[in-house]
C-alpha cells in the first residue's frame, strides 16, 4: 500500500498519477486549498477551496521513516512506500490578508518576506493591494532569486505600478514544517530513502510555489507506476499578475543553471485567472496544464 501525506498541490498530483497499485492519501482537511486564488480575494471574491471526498481525513502525527510507520490521530499503519507531502504552515499570511482587506486600517503598509524565496507572495500582495486602492508598498528584490533577466524585466513594470519602502512593518513569517519532519533532503529523484519520497514545500533548500510542487507529484506518482524514468528536472515556473499584464517567468537558477525566460503580455495575465478557475474545478489535478 502506498501512503501520501497531505492534499496539497504535491500530494494530490501524486495521487491523481499513480496507477495499477493501491493508495490511500491522509490529510488533516479533506480540501483542496489554492493559495493563488486566495490571494486574489484581495480585489476579487474568488473561489479559492473545494472539497475531496477521496481524501481520509486523519491528522498525521508522526511518521518513521526507517521503518515506513505512520501515526494519525485515528490509528497506526504500515506502508510499503510513503510520499511525504505535508507541506508547511505560513504562520501569519491569514492575518496579513485580513489586516490589509480591513477598511478601518488608515496605517501605511511596508510588506517583505521573512524567506526569500517567499518574495513572490510579498510582490504580488502588493500589487493586489494596489489595485484595491490600498496603501500599501514592497519590500524586497524583484524576485533576484531567479537570476538578473528576471529581476531585471519584474522591477522596471512592476515599478510602474507600486511603490517600495526601506522599513518593513508587516512581514510574511517563513513557511514552518511539520515538526516531527523538518524539511527534507532529497537526492535527485525526489527521495528521501528507500521507498520514502518528499515533495512539495516539506523538501529542504527548494522554493515553496504551487507549480513546482505540483510537478513533484505528477514525477512521483509516475515514477512509482514504472511510467517514468531518470531524474527529476525541477523549473521554478510562475506568472506574475500586474493587473494590466502577466510577467510569465520560467528559471532553473535556484538549481544553479542559468536558465532564464521571461515573456510579458495581456494574455498571460487572463491566463493566471483561467488557472485559478482551473484548478478548482480540477480539484487541484494539473493536466495539460503541465506543458504549457
Amino acid at each position: 500500500m502506498i501512503f501520501i501525506l497531505g492534499s496539497g498541490y504535491a500530494g494530490l498530483n501524486a495521487y491523481y498519477n499513480i496507477r495499477g497499485t493501491e493508495k490511500i492519501i491522509l490529510s488533516r482537511e479533506n480540501k483542496f486549498v489554492f493559495y493563488t486564488a486566495y490571494l486574489r480575494n484581495l480585489i476579487k471574491n474568488t473561489k479559492y477551496e473545494v472539497s475531496l471526498n477521496f481524501v481520509r481525513k486523519e491528522d498525521v502525527k508522526d511518521v518513521d521513516i526507517s521503518n515506513l510507520e505512520i501515526k494519525t490521530d485515528k490509528g497506526e499503519y504500515k506502508a510499503d512506500k510513503i510520499i511525504i507531502a505535508l507541506g508547511c504552515k505560513r504562520p501569519n499570511l491569514e492575518y496579513i490578508m485580513k489586516r490589509i482587506n480591513n477598511k478601518n486600517v488608515k496605517e501605511n503598509i511596508c510588506i517583505t518576506a521573512e524567506d526569500e524565496y517567499d518574495d513572490y507572495l510579498a510582490l504580488q500582495i502588493t500589487l493586489y493591494s494596489k489595485i484595491a486602492g490600498k496603501n500599501v508598498r514592497y519590500h524586497g528584490n524583484f524576485l533576484s532569486y531567479l537570476g538578473n533577466k528576471v529581476a531585471n524585466v519584474v522591477s522596471e513594470l512592476t515599478q510602474k505600478y507600486i511603490k517600495t519602502c526601506e522599513e518593513p512593518n508587516l512581514i510574511i513569517e517563513k513557511c514552518v514544517p511539520p515538526e516531527f519532519t523538518g524539511l527534507l533532503s532529497v537526492n535527485s529523484y525526489l527521495g528521501v530513502k528507500k521507498n520514502v519520497y518528499a515533495i512539495g514545500d516539506i523538501i529542504k533548500g527548494w522554493p515553496k510555489l504551487g507549480e513546482l510542487a505540483m510537478r513533484e507529484g505528477i514525477y512521483v506518482g509516475k515514477k512509482i507506476s514504472g511510467k517514468l524514468e531518470g531524474e527529476f528536472e525541477p523549473i521554478y515556473i510562475h506568472i506574475v499578475d500586474t493587473g494590466r499584464e502577466g510577467i510569465h517567468i520560467r528559471s532553473k537558477v535556484p538549481w544553479g543553471i542559468n536558465y532564464q525566460e521571461v515573456k510579458v503580455s495581456k494574455i498571460r495575465s487572463l491566463m493566471k485567472r483561467f488557472i485559478e478557475k482551473y484548478y478548482i474545478w480540477r480539484k487541484g489535478n494539473m493536466g495539460f496544464l503541465y506543458y504549457l
